[in-house]
């Protein structure tokens, strides 16, 4: 008995010393995994700030490349779709939380990219601010331009219309004598409407030696108390154009001007019998309108 009680307590001592040792194993694994635990989640927490960290700063350079490209969206299209491309390619490293140096460097040429795109930016801006004020200045010298033709086109104009007015003919002393025939040709003035016969009228073109001398058709255009022109037929042949409108004539002539002052008559011949009342004389050229005047017969 004594023996096999031995046999007993060794074993006994011996299944201590085993859980003794599973214990003491176990509580090194559990301390162990329990370090390694705070190791990988101290890991998680520093990658988490330097992922966090690597989206705030390709935010920030997306931001201020944003902020240039906003102004300048039309400008430089083959950089704009190389960072575009960089941009979504740091996107997708960072999502899959990539290895970090390799994001940095991504994020480092980004940058570079960037900044370059930026300078080549503020260059054009200053020189399109440049081109600017020298648009302003060549718009105002352009307008300076405009208004010193303006003047000029209107001094021209105003000169052409006094050299106009100062080359017109012009008519004075229009005197219209009424009078019947008498025997062998003589002539009586009348002022009774069934006597008169024809109706002679006689000027004096004045002295220009601005106008241009030579020959000059002269038309005289008589109206009776009615405002009916004094003609002798409808037809075109008794018309004449002055300044665009055609105009019956009851009697034409013409004249050899020499710029010198010179008297000109001109003979209506009666085709119907005149009426009473005031007849009234307009005198022409194919340019001027030389002057009026009127009689009366009663």
């Amino acid at each position: 008995m004594p023996e096999k009680s031995g046999k007993n307590e060794n074993i006994y001592r011996i299944t201590i010393a085993v859980l003794g040792v599973l214990v003491l194993l176990l509580a090194i694994l559990w301390y162990t995994g329990r370090q390694t635990l705070k190791e990988v989640t101290h890991e998680r927490e520093v990658a988490m700030i330097l992922t966090e960290e690597l989206q705030l700063e390709l935010d920030s350079v997306l931001d201020e490349y944003y902020m240039v490209k906003l102004e300048y969206d039309s400008i430089l299209a083959d950089k704009d779709s190389i960072i575009q491309a960089n941009a979504r390619e740091i996107q997708s490293l960072i999502a899959r939380q990539a290895d970090y140096n390799r994001i940095r460097r991504q994020l480092n040429l980004l940058r570079e990219v960037t900044q370059n795109y930026v300078k080549e930016i503020d260059s054009l801006y200053t020189e399109n601010k440049v081109l600017r004020a020298e648009n302003i200045q060549m718009r105002e010298e352009i307008l300076q331009v405009q208004r010193r033709t303006t003047e000029l086109t209107q001094n021209k104009a105003e000169l052409e219309t006094k050299v106009e007015v100062a080359s017109e003919l012009r008519a004075y002393q229009i005197d219209a004598f009424p009078f019947r025939l008498r025997g062998r040709g003589r002539e009586a003035e009348t002022d009774r409407a069934g006597r008169v016969e024809q109706v002679r009228v006689c000027f004096l073109i004045g002295e220009n030696p601005i106008t241009p001398s030579g020959e000059h058709n002269v038309y005289m255009r008589i109206a009776d108390p009615y405002g009916e022109i004094l003609r002798v037929s409808d037809d075109l042949a008794f018309s004449f154009i002055h300044h665009g409108d055609t105009l019956q004539y009851s009697v034409k002539g013409t004249i050899d001007y020499q710029n010198r002052q010179m008297q000109k008559c001109l003979t209506w011949q009666r085709i119907a019998e005149f009426e009473p009342g005031i007849y009234d004389i307009s005198l022409y050229t194919d340019e001027y309108r030389l002057g009026d005047s009127a009689f009366e017969l009663r």
